[in-house]
């Protein structure tokens, strides 16, 4: 025998095989074993569908699930709406895609499979498995897309993640990070620092500090800094930050940087049309052992070894200018002897 069941309320229909309104008014559990919990004017329709309560919502595909709020709806297979909505469609929450998931918020579209959006405003998730997590006015279309939050980022390629504000990560497993400038970045017609695939982009123009050592009570001790509007990193090197100085021989330096072999070469992981000139890391090291590893060149070392040797030129300029002058008397005087 068939039960169909409503609790009580007003104007409810459980029409459903096993279906089940437990209150409310103007409730309808039309799709098999479909539950409707209360609230205003809410539908299941789906088989297994559960709407749990509030107003205007309805869970129309098999399993889909509104927990509350106001004209949502869960339209895809295992979609779930939590709750979130307002008074007209424009603003409900859709969950469209199979297994598509939203948390909360106004006007937010989940018809990605496998799509999520955590809340906020107007946010869509497209991409297969592509998340927003709150924000408002962001699109993540590509596959695996993401957005944690802020305001009008797109996130349109695969992999691709895009923060802050009108963060643009177009190409696949792009990485993008955009201030509160009220502009695209990168700009359709970006030219200066071309976008690409797998490209990690960042719009700061606050400047950037990357921190790599603090003392015992947090403060900063190592680290660079991009200055804003600047085009060069600046290491923290201040003089109370070190420690066992000790003076070099420019003499020797100078020496030991003619002897080096340097060469222009291209990295392995770049064409090789892109040549690059400089020594290598084991030479440098086996030279002077500074650094970190044989394998690495510190710009602060290679600028200190390059001033050493021009303190050791600048010395060698001076002794031959003392030795031209006193010639340069010599000959005066050879002169005046032969007058």
């Amino acid at each position: 025998r068939v039960v169909d069941t409503v609790g009580g309320g007003e104007n409810n229909t459980a029409s459903g095989v096993y279906a089940t309104v437990g209150g409310g008014r103007g409730n309808t559990a039309s799709g098999f074993n479909a539950t409707v919990g209360g609230g205003w004017n809410n539908t299941a329709s789906g088989s297994n569908a559960t709407v749990g309560g509030g107003r205007y919502n309805t869970a129309s595909l098999h399993y889909a699930t509104v927990g509350g709020g106001r004209n949502n709806k869960a339209r895809g297979q295992y979609a779930v709406v939590a709750g979130g909505g307002a008074d007209t469609d424009a603003d409900s929450n859709s969950a469209l895609g199979y297994a598509s998931a939203i948390l909360g918020g106004v006007g937010n579209i989940a018809d990605g499979d496998s799509s999520s959006i955590g809340g906020g405003s107007r946010n869509t998730a497209s991409g297969e498995a592509a998340t927003v997590s709150g924000g408002c006015h962001n699109t993540a279309s590509g596959e695996h897309a993401t957005i944690p939050g802020g305001l009008s980022n797109e996130a349109s390629g695969d992999n691709s993640f895009a923060a802050g504000r009108r963060a643009k990560a177009v190409n696949d497993g792009a990485f993008v990070w955009a201030d509160d400038n009220d502009f695209d970045f990168p700009t359709a017609t970006e030219s200066n620092f071309t976008p690409a695939a797998k490209m990690f982009l960042v719009r700061s123009t606050g400047g950037v500090v990357f921190v790599s050592g603090t003392d015992p009570s947090g403060n900063s001790n190592a680290g660079v800094q991009l200055a804003a509007g600047g085009g060069s990193w600046s290491s923290l090197s201040d003089r109370n930050l070190k420690e066992n100085f000790s003076p070099v021989d420019e003499e020797e330096i100078l020496a030991k940087l003619a002897a080096m072999p340097i060469g222009t070469w291209n990295y392995k992981a770049q064409d090789k049309s892109i040549r690059h000139i400089g020594p290598m890391a084991q030479d440098v090291y086996a030279a002077f052992g500074v650094g970190e590893s044989d394998r690495l060149i510190t710009t602060v070392d290679a600028d200190g070894i390059a001033l050493a040797a021009i303190q050791a030129l600048n010395a060698k300029n001076i002794e031959l200018e003392k030795r031209v002058a006193e010639l340069q008397e010599i000959v005066k005087k050879l002169l005046a002897e032969q007058h």
